[in-house]
């Protein structure tokens, strides 16, 4: 059971990249991902889910301010009990099903479990993915687990001055799903595929991670750019979002105020392939986003970073050299043109994001899960992450094999690496 928290979309698409791993290796007769949040009391649903996201859009600073202030182990016993009441749906899910393996790509999730594990409410392997490059204290509050699965050495750290005993931390990378790794068709043949021009750099825009606020004067200043290209912008679910973007687009091109395209695109899952066709992506840097770009080996142009997390993954991003971040929408445009006219920049930024790439994290976290967790060997310790990745990597194409064949008989979806 791999159970996720539907706040923004990255920790769901952690979890099926897992689930996806997980199949491909053949080692769980069933695995099953579910979203917490669907099973709580509507209440809490929107304190915790709809009244943050508005939040994000509305008042970054308080998001802020709250990531800082509960950036500790201490205390908490409130947010447990009332947790645990408006979860109870959950909690008898799990004691129903009772399986083996519970993986959580939400802090919230593995709270719950490890009171229930504390409770003797459930007993089995307990696995936490860490979705961002850095990690907030929540990811430390649930003691019982048996492994913990962040991206960095340096979040290994942070971990452990929380309390979480090294032994029990892995360095395997964010789980992104297979088809950010599997063989591709070329750029040309994927520009024609979706309606993007031959030639041209094209920048790719996540309409979410942008935000409704912020989008006339990105969208706008993109298309105003003085070269021939495309911007492509996701929008995913949001029609709202979408309609606009479609709006401005259209205006751009009638006023001839464009030599850029503009290709709107909705519910896609296809992102693999948009990334890999893309010149610079422009966007928020959740964890998971922040992955498939490496992946990709894209270049990013980070906008307003959600204070926390965002933020401190743009820290890492803009130290590596593969992003920049545009803090003022007046010189947004100017920045990003500049960036596109300079190949050897682009050129370098491409090798670094290369270079931090791990597209194969979801097979290096599966074999820490049957590997370790079964064993619980005394002498586990960080160098085992490398070992489990270097092992993915170097058994890249036998995987490649198995995500074909996984696709083919419809096993391997992609769906969750939309927008």
């Amino acid at each position: 059971m791999i159970l996720t928290g539907s706040v923004g979309s990255g920790h769901t698409r952690a979890a099926h990249a897992v689930r996806e791993a997980m199949l491909r290796c053949h080692d769980a007769g069933s695995v099953e991902v579910l979203d917490v949040l669907a099973f709580a009391a509507a209440p809490f649903r929107f304190a915790y889910r709809d009244a943050y996201v508005s939040l994000i859009e509305r008042a970054p600073g308080v998001v802020g301010w709250i990531y800082r202030s509960s950036d500790t182990t201490d205390g908490g016993g409130l947010r447990r009990f009332v947790q645990r009441q408006a979860l109870a749906r959950m909690r008898r899910r799990i004691r129903d099903d009772n399986p083996d393996t519970i993986v959580c790509t939400h802090f919230l999730a593995a709270e719950l479990v490890h009171g229930m594990v504390e409770r003797g409410e459930w007993r089995g392997r307990f696995g936490v993915v860490v979705t961002d490059l850095d990690a907030h204290a929540m990811w430390a509050v649930c003691p019982s687990a048996d492994r913990w699965f962040v991206a960095l050495h340096e979040t290994v750290e942070i971990l452990a001055g929380k309390g979480v005993p090294r032994d029990r931390i892995e360095v395997t990378g964010i789980p992104i799903v297979g088809a950010f790794a599997a063989p591709m068709a070329t750029d040309a043949a994927l520009r024609e595929v979706h309606g993007l021009p031959a030639s041209g750099p094209i920048v790719l825009v996540s309409g979410g991670g942008v935000g409704v606020s912020m989008l006339d004067r990105t969208l706008t200043a993109l298309l105003a750019l003085p070269m021939d290209g495309a911007v492509a912008i996701v929008c995913g679910k949001n029609e709202s979002l979408r309609a606009r973007a479609e709006q401005i687009a259209l205006h751009a091109q009638k006023s001839g105020a464009t030599r850029m395209q503009c290709r709107v695109f909705g519910f896609t899952d296809r992102m693999h392939e948009l990334m890999r066709v893309a010149s610079l992506s422009v966007g928020k840097p959740g964890g998971l986003t922040t992955s498939e770009a490496l992946a990709s080996g894209l270049p990013m142009a980070i906008v307003h970073p959600v204070p926390g997390q965002e933020e401190r993954n743009s820290d890492h991003l803009l130290e590596w050299g593969c992003a920049i971040r545009l803090n003022s929408p007046e010189s947004l445009g100017w920045r990003v043109g500049q960036l596109l006219a300079d190949p050897t920049r682009m050129h370098a930024m491409r090798e670094a994001a290369a270079a931090r790439a791990q597209p194969f994290a979801a097979d290096a976290i599966v074999r820490g899960l049957v590997e370790r967790i079964t064993r619980l060997s005394p002498k586990a310790s960080v160098d085992v992450a490398s070992e489990n990745a270097e092992a993915a990597r170097a058994d890249f194409p036998r995987l490649t094999a198995a995500r074909v064949r996984a696709t083919q008989v419809g096993r391997t979806t992609t769906r969750p690496a939309t927008r």
